[in-house]
């Protein structure tokens, strides 16, 4: 039913009582009170028949200081009941209607808020009425100006001779003589003035600043194959970084150093993005130095590198990226004798370029618990700029499968894969966990020296295949390797929770039963017999025996940890038992700072 007697009142909650007569809740003075009505009419106008108009005429029956809430009447009915709110309580009334007698108009004081609505209402309605007489008329004005002139004479209006205006100064005259005479009123009322446009200048803020305590690299470059040097681990560090970026999140400037425990082996690092346009650019320069070391000599390399990247977004979770690199490596000999004092420092210079493919369409759904699927295929070529059939090409995969088994209860996969070939080929060890602690913990070494290396082999570069737990460092070793990581995650608390909690702590603890295999070899399968490791050599005196080593290529682990992140850090603490040749190792234990696998 539509109540359209009057403006601005509400009317709700409408019920007949009679024939023509019903009853409803209206705020006219501010206050929800109770209202008869009855249906009227009246001759509206007439032409060949007579036209109605039909109104209501409402009379208030009730005068209440506080709304009415709600109320009910069965049509037809004299009963009425209603429910008020006082005293903090909601009070349910009923009564019957015959004895409601109308309100004296006299008795019906508006509340100060209906004042303050009828006054804000009519100015309203003034300002919508004198917009709607301004746009009639300019309207008019129009109409005059666009009027061809063969309807001055089909009207036959006069033309002023004295006082003509061709057609191209009509608007003109015609826009001064309107605004003269309207006092040039804006037709637009609720016009905004909008703020003056000031050129955007780039302008740089604080992003992050985080200072912690490391066992890792800040950039995952190759290391510099010596010839008889292990892989060097960076130990205990303190790492800094420092972020900034400008207001548009279109530049951003990162600057950050390691500050090494046995203060020679610093690393700096400062990189520069530009996020504008189709293509992310990135600029890095990196310096790193670390001890090495050959069968006879003692040195430090100095390496710096400068790479330049582009990345392509192809949709939200694919995106191409290429990488140019320029790197220069110094190796100063430390004097330990005559000899060495004179040794001249050796350089290298290379070159490289870089591609990837980058899929990830993951979910996080807490710390170190994901679901979905991500890859990054990639290849590398590298030349020393100073050397001839120095060409190195790496090509590699690492694909993780992330499967829900129940809530966050979830199967972690992992595929890694790499090969390198050409005149100089990367030197891969397999073996132990990515950031171990492996200095503080363990009475074994983190670097296996009784594995030797494939000899007559022209490496360039080494770094390390991990995870392989059970094992340390160089367990195997090749230009190629391959390895798979299976892991059960358990946020046990959480889980048994069923919500997400306060505690970092108790919200990120993890129990994880995990199983590693894979391999690194040399030459075009594990099983081609190239491998430094088939065989071993005994030495006494004039006397050297050859032995087959019948060592298995391939490896294993087995084992469980626990996850959970203190301080701040996200702690990995996994104990491994290893299994080579089908016997069970003994178990060593890992801990480090790392997130998946």
């Amino acid at each position: 039913m539509r109540l359209s007697e009057g403006k601005y009142a509400n009317r709700f909650q409408s019920a007949e009582i009679a024939k023509n007569k019903f009853i409803y809740i209206g705020d006219q003075n501010g206050i929800f009170n109770r209202y008869t009505a009855k249906f009227d009419s009246s001759i509206s106008f007439i032409d060949t028949t007579a036209h109605y108009r039909y109104y209501i005429n409402s009379q208030p029956t009730t005068n209440y200081d506080r709304n009415i809430m709600n109320q009910s009447v069965l049509n037809g009915t004299d009963l009425y009941g209603e429910v008020i709110f006082s005293n903090r309580k909601y009070n349910l009334r009923n009564g019957l209607l015959s004895k409601s007698d109308p309100i004296p108009a006299g008795e019906i004081v508006n509340s100060k808020l209906r004042n303050e609505k009828n006054q804000y209402f009519h100015k309203a309605d003034s300002i919508e009425q004198l917009r709607q007489w301004l746009v009639a008329e300019d309207k008019k004005r129009r109409d005059t100006l666009t009027k061809p002139l063969y309807e001055y004479y089909i009207k036959n209006e006069p033309i002023d001779i004295n006082h003509y205006i061709f057609e191209k100064e009509k608007q003109n005259y015609y826009n001064q003589l309107w605004r003269k005479k309207y006092m040039d009123i804006k037709l637009d009322t609720g016009q905004i003035n909008l703020p003056l446009i000031r050129i955007y200048e780039t302008s740089f803020y604080n992003n992050f600043i985080a200072t912690q305590i490391d066992f890792s690299f800040l950039n995952n470059s190759y290391q510099v194959y010596s010839g008889g040097a292990p892989y060097f681990n960076p130990g205990i560090n303190l790492l800094t970084k420092i972020g900034t970026v400008d207001l548009f999140e279109d530049f951003r400037v990162t600057g950050a150093f390691r500050f090494a425990g046995n203060f020679d082996s610093n690393e700096y690092l400062l990189s520069i993005e530009d996020l504008k346009g189709k293509f992310d650019k990135q600029l890095i320069y990196h310096r790193q130095t670390y001890f090495s070391s050959d069968d006879s000599s003692l040195f430090k390399t100095h390496s710096q590198n400068i790479y330049f990247s582009l990345s392509k977004p192809i949709n939200p979770v694919l995106a191409l990226k290429g990488t140019i690199s320029y790197r220069y490596d110094r190796h100063i000999y430390l004097s330990t004798d005559i000899a060495t004092l004179n040794y001249k420092s050796i350089t290298q210079q290379w070159a490289s370029l870089k591609g990837e493919v980058i899929y990830d369409n993951t979910r996080k759904r807490s710390i170190n618990i994901y679901f979905g699927t991500r890859f990054k295929i990639f290849g590398e070529y590298y030349k020393e700029l100073t050397r001839k059939k120095s060409d190195m090409v790496v090509l590699g995969i690492d694909f993780r499968k992330y499967i829900r088994i129940h809530r966050e209860l979830i199967w972690a996969n992992r595929f890694a894969a790499s090969t390198s070939f050409g005149p100089t080929k990367l030197l891969y060890y397999l073996g132990g966990v990515d950031n171990w602690m492996g200095y503080l913990f363990n009475k074994i070494p983190m670097f296996d020296n009784t594995i030797p290396v494939t000899p007559n082999v022209n490496y360039g570069f080494q770094t390390l295949a991990t995870n392989m737990r059970g094992f340390s460092q160089n367990v195997r070793n090749g230009n190629s390797f391959a390895l798979i990581n299976s892991e059960i995650r358990w946020p046990v608390v959480r889980y048994l929770a069923g919500h997400p909690l306060r505690s970092n702590f108790l919200n990120s603890l993890q129990v994880v039963g995990f199983g590693d295999i894979g391999t690194a070899w040399s030459g075009k399968s594990p099983w081609s017999g190239k491998n430094g490791y088939d065989i071993q050599k005994i030495t006494n005196g004039p006397v050297a025996v050859t032995l087959d080593s019948n060592r298995d290529p391939i490896v294993e682990g087995i084992g469980a940890g626990l996850r959970a992140q203190i301080f701040g850090y996200f702690v990995r603490a996994d104990w491994a038992w290893g299994i080579e040749n089908k016997y069970i190792l003994p178990r060593i234990f890992y801990l480090s700072f790392s997130l998946d696998f």
